[in-house]
């Protein structure tokens, strides 16, 4: 008889009454097992970018997909890689800075895409056209040498000029200074304890400004090497 009648109902277009425990928000189940395995693609390419990091991260995934206990950590580096690392670094260098007011007036930290950037001024660590370091910016690059050794990251080391030419018996060009003036601070951040696995060097001329090159000062900022503490395995 009841079947009957919601027949009818359903006939005359009327609604019928859900059953006592069947839920209207079962779609919710599909939905947050949709979310989960798009957060999980994006973790696997995200981890891709990196060898070691992708194994860590496979390794964690599959430990809590099979249900065998506790997934392996990343140690202190997390997900990201080298986070915390540049973060420490960085939080160093800041410290020597405050202690250091010679470093701070010759020297500038910034962070980019590629990492934690320290700048050191040709002004406060080179004579003009010249890749010979002045005697008293070797302390200052000393003391800046302890906190970098505190990470594990690569180091690379860049020259870079302003755009108006040299050409001496020397260094026939830019290229030339901006290279040798990278390679005089290498050697001394070597010599200071930062193993030589972790360093590279390269010379850019004036082909990465970060100023203006039409004015005095955008040139003076120019004229800089970068320490670059690299995120990831550059």
């Amino acid at each position: 008889m009841n079947e009957h009648k919601q027949s009818r109902a359903k006939r005359r277009g009327d609604s019928v009454r859900v059953e006592p425990g069947e839920s209207r928000e079962r779609w919710l189940i599909s939905y947050a097992d949709l979310v989960t395995l798009l957060l999980a693609l994006f973790i696997v390419l995200f981890a891709s970018a990196d060898h070691k990091r992708a194994s860590t991260i496979a390794s964690a995934l599959a430990a809590q997909f099979n249900g065998k206990g506790d997934a392996p950590t990343t140690a202190s580096t997390g997900v990201m890689p080298g986070a915390d690392s540049l973060v420490a670094v960085r939080t160093a260098i800041e410290r020597t800075f405050a202690t250091n007011k010679a470093l701070r007036d010759r020297a500038a930290i910034r962070i980019t895409e590629r990492g934690l950037v320290v700048s050191l001024t040709e002004a406060g660590f080179f004579a003009p056209a010249d890749a010979d370091m002045r005697g008293d910016a070797l302390p200052l690059l000393a003391a800046l040498a302890e906190p970098l050794r505190q990470s594990d990251a690569q180091l690379r080391v860049e020259g870079h000029t302003d755009s108006l030419p040299i050409s001496t018996a020397r260094y026939p060009s830019n290229w030339e200074l901006s290279a040798a003036r990278a390679t005089t601070v290498l050697t001394h951040l070597e010599k200071g304890g930062i193993p030589a696995s972790r360093l590279s060097v390269a010379g850019y001329a004036d082909g990465r400004p970060i100023a203006d090159n039409a004015t005095a000062e955008g040139r003076a900022q120019n004229r800089r090497v970068d320490l670059v503490v690299l995120r990831g395995n550059e």
